[in-house]
């Protein structure tokens, strides 16, 4: 059996280079991750994770997509800053 490693986040963002930024709520996502899990389960797509950072004691999470019209939806339903991810 061929087992497949796991993608890391920077591969993620290379792959899928839509993406959207968003401030970990302090109590954490809860309830919202259910529906973040929803939104991308009605479009047959992957949630896909991407590189995480903290600034200033803060938590940011990138999800990533391939369509930019996905992530514009995305960040319209759930918040966060929309943008492209360059290579650094």
């Amino acid at each position: 059996m061929l087992c497949k490693r796991p993608i890391s986040p920077e591969e993620t963002e290379r792959e899928f280079p839509h993406v959207v930024e968003m401030l970990v709520p302090e109590a954490g996502f809860a309830e919202k991750l259910i529906a973040i899990r929803q939104f991308h389960t009605l479009r047959g797509i992957q949630a896909r994770p991407g590189r995480s950072r903290r600034e200033s004691g803060r938590d940011y999470i990138r999800w990533c997509f391939d369509d930019p019209g996905v992530a514009a939806e995305f960040a319209d339903e759930f918040g966060g800053t929309i943008g492209e991810q360059h290579s650094s």
